[in-house]
């Protein structure tokens, strides 16, 4: 199996989404496994990185390890896609709210008048409300 030695995982972020995938893929992602005759060994091995604190670069390395022992081409690529997404979503932290119809549609035509959007809208009706209580 020729593989690129470039990617690795690096970090402490990389490494909490890799892991968080790859114990998912166990459970939830049946065609993940699909054509591995190594599946209970790697869970097993996996289970090893429960109990390893603090992570730290040797950490990491073990991690590598077992992604080039129990991993198919097929499945890093999956992997990868993973990571580049909860990378992305770890960027752009949102969070999301359930607004009665009634508040919306009065934020919503706040935000129009001042030409915002929500998110904007309701940071700036924030502020004013902390300045008048100061």
């Amino acid at each position: 199996m020729q593989r690129s030695n470039r990617w690795r995982i690096r970090d402490e972020e990389e490494y909490t989404i890799a892991l968080a995938y790859l114990r998912r893929s166990f459970d939830k992602s049946p065609s993940f496994w699909r054509d591995a005759t190594n599946k209970d060994q790697a869970r097993k091995a996996l289970r090893n990185f429960d109990e390893m604190l603090p992570v730290n670069e040797s950490v990491f390395e073990q991690l590598n390890e077992w992604i080039r022992e129990y991993l198919s081409d097929e499945q890093l690529k999956k992997l990868r896609v993973a990571m580049r997404v909860g990378k992305s979503r770890n960027r752009h932290k949102r969070t999301q709210i359930t607004l009665d119809k009634e508040v919306h549609e009065r934020l919503s035509a706040q935000a129009k008048a001042l030409e915002l959007n929500l998110s904007q809208t309701i940071s700036l009706l924030l502020d004013q409300f902390q300045h008048k209580e100061q």
